[in-house]
């Protein structure tokens, strides 16, 4: 009879890796909750498991554009505000004037005003103008008082601003314009301080002190003027709205289906613990029997093969 104990020992030791294998398998699920730790451990599954991944990936990438984009939003309402401030405060300055007959303090007054307006245009987030249409480092409104815009030639000389507006993809199939530029905002409303400024320093002017029957009729249009500017700033200010309705909008969706992939990953992923742990046992079983065999091959000698 021919005897090959380096046959038996290889077959020993074999099985005793195997069965150590398969218990620190069992151990790791037991310890991590998952079938496996990598996609290699999932066989057949790995493929799904890798989408699964890779989808639950990309939505995490959309949310954190539209958290982006809702914190410019939020932002950009409070510039547009700020503007309509500007623009509704001149508006009753000047009713204000017209009320008392007197418009002595109504320059000074229509001053402040217009800063609110210049505020609103130059307005910053995140240390970047709002408005400045890709030119985002500089300030997109580059006057800063009534005795300026009325220096102009053109009001469209007060603007700096680009013409790029800020658009963002906040999910697969959408792609949000959100930008808004000072030129388009601000135009209407500083041709109006302009055309102020030109009747208050013109043959009809100054308007100081005693108003008459020509300079309230001027000023009584001016006021429905800036009523208009200010509606159209409540229109970009609602239009800015309904961006921030749809990019939360867009982002409870993503966020639902972010968690039902979720839910199938782990059902996908998750190991049953009572399995587990009969793996378990089974293979420290299996161990213990590989040691021992190994053991007695370890004592055994060729006279005691030979009888």
């Amino acid at each position: 009879m021919r005897i090959s104990t380096g046959q038996s020992w290889n077959n020993a030791l074999s099985n005793l890796m195997q069965a150590q294998t398969r218990q620190n398998q069992a151990n790791e699920q037991l310890q991590t909750g998952k079938v496996a730790t990598n996609l290699g451990g999932y066989g057949r599954s790995a493929e799904i498991v890798a989408s699964y991944q890779s989808s639950i990936t990309r939505i995490e990438g959309y949310l954190s554009v539209n958290q982006t984009v809702s914190d410019r939003l939020d932002t950009q309402n409070i510039a547009l505000e700020r503007m309509g401030e500007g623009t509704e405060g001149a508006r009753q300055t000047i009713l204000d004037a017209l009320a008392n007959g007197n418009a002595n303090t109504m320059m000074q007054a229509l001053n402040a005003d217009f800063a609110a307006v210049v505020d609103g245009l130059n307005f910053k987030h995140q240390g970047q103008y709002l408005f400045g249409g890709g030119k985002d480092d500089t300030p997109p409104v580059n006057i800063a008082t009534i005795n300026d815009v009325g220096a102009l030639a053109n009001v469209a000389d007060a603007f700096d601003n680009g013409t790029i507006k800020k658009s963002s993809q906040i999910d697969a199939t959408t792609k949000l314009e959100t930008g808004m530029l000072a030129g388009d905002l601000g135009t209407e409303v500083m041709q109006i301080y302009k055309d102020l400024y030109d009747y208050h320093n013109s043959a009809n002017g100054p308007l100081d002190g005693e108003l008459n029957d020509a300079q309230q009729a001027f000023l009584s249009g001016i006021s429905s003027r800036f009523s208009t500017a200010y509606n159209n700033v409540l229109e970009q200010t609602s239009l800015n709205g309904s961006y921030q309705n749809r990019v939360e909008n867009s982002a409870t969706s993503l966020e639902a289906q972010s968690t039902s992939l979720q839910g199938l990953l782990v059902d996908r992923t998750k190991v049953d613990p009572a399995e587990a742990y009969t793996k378990l046992e089974q293979a420290q079983i299996a161990v213990q029997a590989s040691a021992q065999v190994v053991a007695n091959l370890s004592q055994t000698t060729l006279l005691d093969l030979l009888r």
